[in-house]
């Protein structure tokens, strides 16, 4: 049997580094002392630099009430403080620091250096530290009042603490979560931390900033623009209050902060707290969804132990199940006053895990079994109800099997139909009222006239064209450059709702879980500019027929003259010195865009258009936009550049395939003509049928969403958002 062990003091170097190894276990906790001796020395700036996470290089600087040299050789000596005398003091404590073992403790593991000067010398003085000692004797140096603590080689004798911290980025990310909860709490007292050798601070708080301005600078606008102010007057007999600022139920946040405590000025945890909230909370937000709360609870100094944990960070406090519970009543009372209505911000487009463009265009979602969206769990398959996918964009209609009733193919004279625009020409006879002269004026076609009228299709055979012009080739390189694969994914995979306001041109389309309000003028500009770029020169064409109902006669073309009489007469000057570069321009619009001109050889105010280009099968453009766009392709045109050329006109016939404005009425409203009414309620219909069938199905095709069209395509609600409100109802 062996000899029990002697029982030995151990060295003073082993005692003073168990006891910095309780206090400082990272650098955060290094920071924080020095942090709070800052606050305590009321300094209104304290800047602080990093290097390696603290490891290397850990120095704060602030501009406090400094150091007396004659205090500087017990500075770093355990238990020496100026904030504590007898033990009685920590009954009524304010200050942050008391034990006087923080820099002691820093400076039994690292290098540390001290600057600092007082209002009353003249000069700063600088001494370094190890081991709890003064190293030399201070020396005198140019500085401003205010202390400078610099901390080098953080845990350089202790190979086993250094070897359990995280990576240099973790501990930053700590150090710089621990300096916003200060410069949330400390009213007055400006904040910046940085990276040892950037230039741009990761943190800025002002001095004079607001607590809101202070959670914005650390947390974001999105929260801080969700914020309301709890405020627990004293609770009678108990001696303490609160006051702070909490999320509203509108805060959407799947990341979890931490709540934000201060007892006394003092950042703490305290989790009965922290749980009696968060269960308040439970009973008005969604599953998921995570709070913000600040709280400074303020308590009798009599009533708290502060000196509980070496690293402060946690307090008992007396009467602290009545305390919790009213704090936690009157937050409940807060959310209840607030729970009365919620507010729905749109917000831009984003697709978190966008789908290759080239890979999926219109393929079915890829998490769907029998078109229900599935989440595996071992060899299970769990429904979730949430983010069901009520249409699915890949399933066809019925009424695409039915034949629109206002277009009738004509089959006598033309070849059995085929699928392939490249190696078919597409012509359209369009009987439309070139405007027949009615008191001076031309009457344009409105579009429930146009809706009367019949249209045949012919199909002629035609070998397509290629084009390898080097300006066109650059106008479709800047249509794939500008592409937005987010957007382009979206449109490629559209369901059509319905048509939202036809005076605005706006529409609903549903892509995945999400609702969109969509601006479709702007995105059919886009559109048949590029149908127009990718058919150049192989466009079919509609044919412009001139009746005259009075004289029961038809003449191919319409008059570009009398066309351009009334957009002409209204700017002044004369419509027969415009027409002469269209004339002369003729052969090329008819080869590139199948804009055909007769008749002007001899006199070119003779001149008629006798077609028009055909960009989609099934569309016939708003006629009635027809004098403005002639007077545009010949005013709005630079015919000496061929890329700005072929640009602008492509452009023109785009603006004018672009469906009309309808002007909204009430068709309730007794006041309104029987005639208006019916004309509204018909050019609706209309339409809404040429969207669904004809421009949504070729925009899901063809397609390629620039990132201007950005603005134009707003998210008005998704189901999981819809689900998490309809949850708690």
């Amino acid at each position: 049997m062996s000899a029990p062990l002697k029982i030995k003091p151990l060295a003073e170097s082993v005692v003073n580094k168990i006891a910095a190894g309780e206090i400082i276990v990272a650098p955060v906790n290094a920071l924080k002392e020095m942090m709070e001796n800052s606050i305590d020395a009321g300094a209104t700036a304290i800047d602080i630099l990093i290097k390696e996470g603290g490891l290397k290089i850990l120095q704060i600087t602030d501009n406090g009430s400094g150091i007396d040299k004659s205090d500087l050789p017990i500075l770093c000596q355990r238990f020496t403080t100026s904030k504590l005398k007898t033990f009685e003091d920590l009954s009524s404590i304010q200050t942050y620091g008391f034990r006087g073992e923080a820099l002691a403790s820093i400076s039994h593991i690292a290098r540390v250096t001290v600057t600092t000067k007082t209002k009353n010398e003249a000069c700063a003085w600088r001494v370094s530290y190890s081991a709890g000692k003064m190293i030399g004797e201070p020396k005198p140096i140019a500085g401003r009042d205010g202390t400078i603590i610099l901390v080098e080689d953080l845990f350089y004798n202790v190979q086993s603490r250094l070897r359990s911290l995280r990576s240099p980025g973790d501990e930053f990310a700590k150090i710089l979560d621990c300096v916003g909860r200060y410069a949330i709490n400390s009213k007055n007292v400006g904040f910046s931390c940085k990276k040892f050798g950037e230039s741009q601070f990761a943190l800025t708080v002002r001095y004079d900033a607001d607590v809101r301005e202070r959670v914005q600078a650390v947390f974001g606008r999105g929260t801080a623009s969700n914020l309301i102010e709890l405020k627990v007057p004293e609770i009678e007999g108990l001696g303490a209050s609160a006051s702070g600022q909490v999320s509203t139920l509108n805060f959407i946040n799947k990341k979890s902060i931490s709540p934000i405590f201060f007892i006394n000025n003092r950042l703490v945890t305290c989790d009965p707290l922290r749980r009696a909230l968060y269960q308040t909370y439970s009973s008005h937000l969604a599953k998921g969804n995570r709070p913000f709360i600040y709280l400074n609870v303020t308590i009798r100094p009599e009533l708290v132990d502060v000196n509980v944990h070496p690293t402060k960070r946690e307090v008992r406090f007396l009467h602290d199940e009545e305390i919790i519970e009213q704090i936690a009543s009157q937050l409940g009372d807060v959310l209840s006053n607030c729970d009365t209505s919620r507010s729905f911000k749109t917000t831009s487009i984003f697709t978190q895990k966008p789908v290759s463009i080239r890979e999926n265009l219109g393929k079915p979602h890829s998490q769907l079994i029998n078109n229900i969206p599935v989440t595996p769990l071992g060899n299970k398959v769990k429904r979730q109800e949430n983010k069901l996918v009520r249409i699915d964009a890949s399933q066809t209609k019925i009424t695409n099997y039915l034949r629109s009733a206002e277009y009738t193919e004509n089959t006598e004279q033309s070849t059995p139909y085929k699928q392939s625009y490249e190696d078919d020409s597409i012509q359209s006879s369009c009987r439309a009222s070139e405007g027949r002269q009615h008191q001076g004026s031309w009457i344009a076609d409105t579009p429930s006239r146009r809706a009367s009228k019949t249209s045949t299709y012919t199909v002629s055979r035609k070998t397509r064209v290629e084009v390898n012009l080097a300006s066109v080739n650059m106008l479709r390189k800047e249509v794939d450059s500008s592409m937005n694969k987010d957007l382009t994914n979206i449109f490629a995979n559209l369901t059509y709702i319905g048509l939202a306001d036809e005076q605005r041109r706006l529409a609903c389309i549903q892509h995945d879980l999400r609702l969109f309000l969509v601006d479709y003028g702007s995105i059919c500009s886009e559109l048949f500019y590029q149908v127009g770029l990718t058919d150049f020169a192989n466009f079919g064409k509609i044919f412009l027929i001139n009746e005259d109902e009075s004289a029961g006669s038809q003449e191919e073309g319409l008059s570009v003259g009398s066309l351009l009489q009334e957009v002409v007469s209204s700017r002044g000057g004369s419509s027969t010195e415009l027409i002469r570069p269209l004339w002369d321009m003729r052969e090329m619009l008819e080869e590139y865009f199948s804009i055909e001109l007769y008749g002007g050889d001899t006199h070119v105010e003779n001149t008629k258009i006798k077609s028009l280009p055909l960009l989609i099968k099934g569309y016939i453009p708003p006629l009635s936009k027809l004098p403005h766009f002639l007077y545009r392709l010949l005013t709005k045109i630079d015919w000496s550049d061929e890329m700005k050329c072929l640009q602008g006109i492509l452009k023109q016939i785009a603006l004018l395939y672009v469906p009309e404005m309808i002007e909204q009425i009430d068709p309730e409203d007794s006041s309104i003509k029987e005639e208006e009414r019916i004309r509204y309620l018909t050019d609706t219909e209309n339409m809404e049928k040429i969207l669904e069938e004809t421009i949504f199905p070729c925009i899901k095709k063809r397609l390629l969403a620039p990132r201007d069209l950005m603005g134009n395509v707003v998210e008005v609600a998704n189901l999981p958002g819809l689900y998490r409100i309809f949850e708690r109802c």
